[in-house]
C-alpha cells in the first residue's frame, strides 16, 4: 500500500508541476500589439512577468521574456531598449543550450517544460535581424553588419549542430531505434532578408564588393530552399547595386502578420505488454499558423508615384521548417521518457500481480500508465510577436522630402494606412519600415 500511495502523489505532484500556462490569458497583449497599441502591450507583458499561470513568471523562461517585450520595443521605436532585451535573449539562449546536456536528465524524468527555454531555431536567427534594424535606427551601420553577419554564421552551423545532438541523444538511450527517428535537418541555410539588408547596409559603407556577394547569395537563398521561397525574388533587388547618378534610392521594408505558435498533439505507441501498459502515450508541439489579414501592401508617395511591395522572405515558413530539426530532439526525448516509464509500470504491475494477484497488478499498471500519460506534457512554449512575413520595394528618386503612405489591404478593403515625412538623400541609405501585424 504504501508503494501505491507513492505512486499516486508522484502522478498528482507530476501533474502539478508540469501543467502548462494558459494561452489565453496572451490574448489582451496579442491584441494590444496587432492594433499598434505599443506602450499598453509593454505595460501588460512587464504586469504578466510575476502573474500566476503566465509562462514569464519562471527564470527558466526569462529567455520568452527578453524575446517579446525586446520585439514589442522595436516595434515602439525603442531601439536601444529593444536591442538591450534581445542581446540579454541571444545571450541567454546560448547558456540554454550549454546547460541542455545536464537538464537532458530532468527532461526524461519529467518533460520539456523543465528545462530552460533555449529558444527555436528561428527567434535565434532572427534576433540579429531585428538588432541589426535596431542599430540601422541609431545611426550605427557597422554595427548592423556585425548582426548581419552573426545570423549567417548561425545558418551556417545549424545543421551541424543538429546532428550532432541527435546523435548523442541517440547513442546514450538503448530504448530507442535510430531507424525509427525522422533524423530531418532543416534545409534553410541561407536567408534572402538577412542577404537584403547586407546589400543595403554595404552599399550604405561604400562596400560594393561584398554587396554584389549578398546579392549572389540571396539569389541563392531561393534556390536552395524551393519550399520557403515559394515566390520570385523581389523586382526591386536588381537595382539595388546600380543608382542612376544624381539620384536617391527609397528602400521601404513592411513586416504583416505574427508567425506562428505551438499547440499540443498526441500520438500513441503500442508495447509489447499486457493491458494496460500496452501502449504508451506522447505529446509533442506542432507549428500552427495565426490568421493573416494582409494579402496587399501598396507604398504611395506624395508626387503621385506608387508601387507594391513583394513577399521577399516568409518568416513563418521559415519557423516552420527550422522547427523539424527541433521536432525530431523533442521526438527522441519524448519516446525514450514514455517507453522507460511504461516499460517500469509494467515491471512494476508483475510484481504486484504475483505478489497480489490480478487485482493489484492491473491497479498498479494503471496507476503508472496514469503517472506517464499525466506527466507527459508538449512543451508549447515559443515567442509571440515576430512578424510573420516581410515585404520589400524601392524606387529612385530626385533628392528631396516626401510623404511616403503605406496602404495594408485585405482581400477587398484597405486595413490600415501609415504615412511617413522622409528626407530621402543621395549617396546615403534611405531605408524605412513600416509595421502591420495584423
Amino acid at each position: 500500500m504504501k508503494c501505491l500511495r507513492l505512486l499516486v502523489l508522484a502522478a498528482v505532484f507530476l501533474v502539478l508541476v508540469s501543467c502548462a500556462s494558459n494561452p489565453k490569458i496572451y490574448t489582451q497583449i496579442d491584441e494590444q500589439v496587432r492594433d499598434g497599441s505599443h506602450q499598453q502591450a509593454l505595460a501588460a507583458l512587464n504586469n504578466r512577468r510575476g502573474a500566476r499561470g503566465s509562462v514569464y513568471n519562471s527564470a527558466r523562461n526569462d529567455v520568452l521574456f527578453y524575446l517579446d517585450r525586446g520585439m514589442i520595443q522595436h516595434f515602439a521605436g525603442m531601439y536601444r531598449e529593444s536591442f538591450n532585451d534581445l542581446n540579454n535573449a541571444e545571450r541567454l539562449i546560448e547558456e540554454a543550450f550549454t546547460r541542455s546536456i545536464t537538464q537532458d536528465i530532468g527532461a526524461l524524468l519529467l518533460n520539456d517544460t523543465v528545462r530552460d527555454y533555449q529558444g527555436e531555431n528561428y527567434e535565434d536567427l532572427y534576433i540579429n535581424v531585428f538588432n541589426a534594424l535596431n542599430f540601422h535606427a541609431m545611426g550605427n551601420i557597422e554595427s548592423s553588419l556585425v548582426e548581419i553577419r552573426r545570423m549567417n554564421e548561425k545558418l551556417v552551423v545549424l545543421a551541424d549542430r543538429f546532428q550532432r545532438v541527435a546523435r548523442r541523444m541517440i547513442d546514450s538511450n538503448q530504448n530507442v531505434d535510430p531507424r525509427q527517428i525522422p533524423m530531418e535537418a532543416s534545409s534553410f541555410s541561407n536567408s534572402a532578408l538577412s542577404r537584403y539588408l547586407g546589400i543595403l547596409f554595404y552599399r550604405a559603407i561604400g562596400n560594393m564588393d561584398s554587396a554584389r556577394i549578398d546579392s549572389q547569395e540571396l539569389a541563392r537563398a531561393f534556390n536552395l530552399a524551393p519550399d520557403i521561397y515559394t515566390h520570385p525574388i523581389p523586382s526591386s533587388v536588381n537595382g539595388e547595386l546600380s543608382i542612376p547618378a544624381g539620384r536617391a534610392r527609397l528602400n521601404v521594408i513592411a513586416f504583416t502578420g505574427l508567425a506562428p505558435i505551438k499547440e499540443s498533439s498526441h500520438i500513441l505507441i503500442p508495447l509489447p505488454f499486457e493491458f494496460p501498459n500496452n501502449s504508451t502515450r506522447i505529446s509533442l508541439p506542432v507549428m500552427v499558423d495565426r490568421p493573416q489579414s494582409i494579402s496587399r501592401v501598396e507604398v504611395v508617395l506624395d508626387t503621385g508615384e506608387r508601387f507594391n511591395l513583394e513577399l521577399l522572405e516568409d518568416m513563418s515558413a521559415v519557423a516552420r521548417e527550422t522547427f523539424r530539426s527541433t521536432y525530431t530532439l523533442t521526438v527522441i526525448r519524448s519516446t525514450v521518457r514514455a517507453i522507460t516509464r511504461t516499460t517500469a509500470a509494467a515491471i512494476g504491475a508483475n510484481v504486484a500481480r504475483d505478489r497480489g494477484g490480478d487485482g493489484m497488478g492491473l491497479l498498479v499498471g494503471v496507476l503508472g500508465r496514469t503517472f506517464s500519460e499525466a506527466s507527459e506534457r508538449a512543451d508549447t512554449r515559443i515567442s509571440r510577436f515576430f512578424p510573420a512575413r516581410v515585404l520589400v520595394g524601392a524606387i529612385n528618386l530626385t533628392p528631396g522630402s516626401y510623404t511616403v503612405t503605406v496602404n495594408f489591404y485585405g482581400a477587398s478593403r484597405l486595413i490600415e494606412s501609415q504615412s511617413q515625412l522622409l528626407e530621402v538623400g543621395e549617396h546615403t541609405l534611405n531605408l524605412t519600415r513600416f509595421i502591420c501585424l495584423r
